[in-house]
């Protein structure tokens, strides 16, 4: 159980480490690239996000390489290609799979002045509050938006993480809000049976594949958490990243499906706030 929870908490606090490495520290990059919005697609489905909470690429990775002037200059036009390709709401950058990460952008190894930058109200209520409903309710990690068609399940190489026990794999969800454990996943130092791979049909081919684990907070298990995180993805995905955000809706279902145990800010009773407004806003629909 320990073990369990250092590792959570290594894992969580990983985009910090990836941002605090190498030569160029995260919290010196131009607030003004954090903030931009990027526009892609993903299974067809347009899908609008800050740069700072894409974790392919607003956070370093760990280089071992050589040559790092080259290898940065590299990164450096990559990443002024994917910035034009993704500028055009009309035509959003078409890709497989996107990492994102949810988390306090403005704390820790970040910049708070990026804060009253970002352009979505979800993204602000996150930069400055790790008791945020939305981080509470998503998975702590990180989660992937993919093409469920693109997935490959049951392949070591494969986009699934599972652990090579020849065991069978579940089929992947057929029906929209559907959340499947697909696998044991391999994780360093896990026993079996702790850690699954699990994946969320969200809309048509778009789904979500991210990390769950038994014994969660205040007991929550395996399927629990599948279920109300993959509830939260589908929420998140509905209300704060499409082309006009909804950020009531997105805030009432995220206080709903806090993980157990969850705690409002000690500045603020906001999920009590919100409970309050939304009975006074159904009492005049």
């Amino acid at each position: 159980m320990i073990r369990t929870l250092l590792l959570l908490v290594f894992l969580s606090s990983l985009p910090i480490i990836l941002a605090s490495c190498g030569e160029n520290k995260h919290s010196s990059i131009d607030t003004g690239l954090l903030s931009t919005d990027i526009q892609i697609s993903v299974a067809e489905h347009a899908l609008v996000l800050p740069f700072v909470a894409l974790d392919d690429y607003a956070y370093q990775k760990l280089s071992f390489s050589l040559n790092r002037k080259d290898d940065g200059e590299r990164a450096q036009k990559a990443l002024n290609q994917f910035l034009h390709n993704s500028a055009d709401s009309k035509k959003p950058l078409a890709l497989d799979s996107l990492s994102v990460v949810v988390r306090t952008y403005g704390g820790d190894a970040g910049d708070i002045r990026v804060c009253p930058l970002l352009t979505r109200e979800w993204a602000r209520s996150v930069c400055d509050n790790p008791w945020a409903a939305i981080q509470q309710a998503l998975p702590a990690n990180r989660f992937q938006l993919v093409d469920l068609r693109r997935l490959q399940v049951g392949n070591t190489r494969g986009t699934i993480n599972c652990r090579d026990d020849s065991k069978p794999r579940r089929p992947l969800p057929q029906i929209p809000g559907e959340a499947v454990m697909v696998c044991e996943a391999m994780v360093y130092g896990g026993d079996h049976d702790e850690f699954h791979s699990a994946v969320i049909r969200i809309d048509g081919d778009l789904g979500a594949l991210w990390m769950v684990w038994r014994y969660g907070q205040n007991g929550e298990t395996a399927e629990e958490m599948a279920e109300r995180e993959g509830k939260a993805i589908v929420a998140f995905v509905q209300y704060a990243l499409g082309q006009n955000e909804d950020f009531f809706a997105l805030h009432a279902d995220m206080c709903r499906l806090r993980r157990p145990g969850s705690n409002d800010s000690p500045h603020g009773e906001d999920c009590k706030r919100a409970t309050l407004t939304s009975l006074n806003r159904n009492r005049y629909l």
